[in-house]
């Protein structure tokens, strides 16, 4: 499993938001994110299609974040974790 330097500022940022409020919180909610992250380079989840943002793009979404990733051969990429309501652009990726 690859996780791009997007998805780590990503998980960061959900971070130090949720931390302004309550930092167990915080710790917990990330803590899950990463474990469903890894979970999805163990187990060999496909995800859901998302080529309409860019091609081989797949999505799973999870606790109001969508996770964002690709899957070449063995090697899954993680690419990018954000809010499920936030549009997303190619550029994105």
């Amino acid at each position: 499993m690859i996780l791009a330097p997007s998805a780590r500022e990503d998980l960061t940022k959900i971070f130090v938001y949720l931390a302004g409020e309550d930092i167990g919180v915080a710790t917990k909610f990330v803590a899950d994110l990463t474990a469903k992250i890894e979970w999805i380079a163990k187990s060999g989840f496909n995800g859901a299609p998302r080529d309409w943002i860019r091609p081989g793009l797949r999505a799973l979404p999870y606790r109001d974040r969508c996770i964002y990733f690709r899957i070449d051969d063995e090697t899954v990429t993680i690419l990018r974790v954000i809010h499920g309501r936030q549009d997303m652009s190619a550029q994105e990726f």
